[in-house]
């Protein structure tokens, strides 16, 4: 099980503001996090500081506590079901920090009082004076009790904050495919975006372009969900489908895993590919495994799941799309694409309209997979939709990669700018200033994680989907081709028929 540690903007401020002392001295103060876990990661939600009172602790160059405060912050921790964490600073260190003796031995002290209190593990960090995060857990009790580092520390917020322990995840080298990617804006954001764990729920116009794009750039991993099969209707926007694709009934996923391999620029990609829906615990599970997830879905199910776990699991989740607009004689008057970043401090799916939350139980119950159900629908509903033009989902592509560069790179300081909707017609873009409406159960869930209601169950049209591809009768195809002298195509279908 890997393991990372996750904030919020705001918490992580509160911290460095007390740990980096204005008179250069090393601080500590103690806190509160919630488990958050995936299929193959453990992230420790940090939930809020318990910082020292009078006499809690004392400042001499080094920073020591007094046991009073460990056992009044564990009681605390242990009184609200969470775990506790302990911080100090180096402020004359920078980057990923190592346990010297003397924070190993206090750090086993408090572990072993977390534990028996709590029932959970001390979670470690260190805060270095160049504002880089290090954390450990502490796994064991007593004498055994043994710090294991973390692989990343996550701060969501305006920009996106990822420090990482270059032991578990090195630093890539970049290659010559990646030039013109490292010259535009340096190796150190490379080497920041190349170690994110960055998934795509949905390849389909966007979805795929947006994997192919990731891979491109250099990111080691970017995992894909999608359940779907290549169908014909979808060969005039999704990239790298042909007719081939359509008639075998591919799979989405596994032509996105094609397109993964053919343009990943990484060194040693470890790309995944999860042929399930976000709405199945097992897919939900998988997702949680990442950093940060681009939304390229279109039902409400699914946006309620990415809902829950942008604000529950502190997962930045980049969402888009499309709306066009016919005149009465069908020609075009106009169409509008938009995206926003979904966080802690941003307003929720739901409120910005890109849901109806009433349609989460239609969904789940399988009657928006009813066609007599869409037919009653009335015209204008959104699920009745079909727009969706290649040229017009680039612009998505584009704005939705724009929002995830903006975040992670944060040119000139610039971060997160907002929601955004632009328009084809004028070529305008507006800056949307909805904010959740009172009472929004989703900013009241931030950083509950495991504790968060399960948004997920069982989806029959991904069973469905999954079932009638393995049921595609193609062993003897590639054979036929090959005999017929197309060998380039015979080489294709016998590498998808494995």
């Amino acid at each position: 099980m890997r393991r990372s540690v996750a904030m919020t903007g705001s918490t992580e401020a509160e911290l460095a503001d007390h740990l980096l002392r204005e008179d250069g001295q090393e601080d500590l103060c103690l806190g509160t996090w919630r488990p958050s876990t995936g299929r193959r990661r453990r992230t420790a939600i940090l939930h809020r500081a318990i910082l020292p009172g009078r006499g809690d602790r004392a400042i001499h160059g080094n920073a020591s506590f007094e046991p009073a405060y460990t056992l009044r912050a564990a009681q605390e921790a242990a009184a609200a079901g969470v775990g506790l964490a302990f911080m100090h600073s180096h402020p004359r260190g920078s980057g990923w920090q190592s346990l010297n003796e003397t924070d190993r031995i206090a750090e086993s002290r408090v572990a072993n009082v977390a534990r028996e209190l709590t029932g959970l593990p001390l979670v470690g960090l260190t805060l270095s004076g160049d504002r880089c995060w290090s954390a450990r857990v502490w796994e064991g009790a007593g004498r055994e009790v043994t710090p294991v580092p973390c692989e990343t520390v996550r701060t969501v917020g305006a920009t996106f904050g990822a420090t990482f322990d270059d032991s578990i995840l090195p630093v890539p080298q970049p290659s010559e495919m990646q030039d013109r990617t490292v010259h535009t804006w340096g190796e150190e954001i490379q080497a920041k975006i190349a170690r994110l764990r960055v998934a795509v729920a949905g390849v389909g116009s966007v979805g795929m372009a947006i994997a192919d794009v990731l891979a491109r750039t250099g990111l080691e991993c970017v995992g894909v969900f999608d359940f779907d099969t290549v169908e014909s209707v979808n060969l005039d926007r999704l990239r790298g489908a042909s007719r081939l694709d359509a008639f075998l009934r591919r799979s989405k996923a596994d032509l996105a895993r094609q397109l993964l391999d053919e343009g990943s620029t990484a060194a040693a990609p470890r790309h995944e590919i999860h042929e399930f829906s976000i709405c199945e615990p097992a897919g939900l599970m998988r997702l949680l495994d990442f950093d940060l997830i681009f939304s390229c879905v279109d039902r409400p199910w699914p946006r309620h799941v990415l809902n829950v776990i942008a604000y529950a699991d502190l997962i930045p989740v980049v969402e888009g799309g499309m709306t066009a607009f016919r005149h009465v004689d069908g020609s075009l008057r106009n169409a509008y694409w938009s995206s926003t970043l979904v966080r802690p401090g941003r307003p929720c799916l739901a409120c910005l309209g890109q849901y109806d939350p009433a349609l989460v139980q239609v969904e789940r119950d399988g009657s928006l997979d009813d066609p007599s159900y869409i037919a009653n629908l009335p015209p204008d509903s959104p699920i009745r939709r079909r727009e969706n033009v290649a040229a017009i989902s680039a612009s998505v592509v584009a704005a939705l990669l724009e929002q995830f560069i903006t975040c992670v790179a944060h040119p000139s300081g610039f971060g997160d700018p907002g929601s955004l909707r632009f328009s084809l017609r004028d070529h305008s873009v507006k800056r949307l200033d909805t904010a959740c409406r009172a009472g929004c159960p989703y900013p009241l869930s931030v950083g509950c994680g495991d504790a968060r209601l399960d948004p997920t169950g069982s989806h029959a049209a991904a069973e469905q989907a999954r079932r009638t591809r393995s049921t595609v009768p193609i062993q003897v195809a590639p054979l036929r081709v090959m005999a017929a002298g197309h060998h380039a195509l015979g080489e294709r279908l016998a590498r998808f028929a494995q």
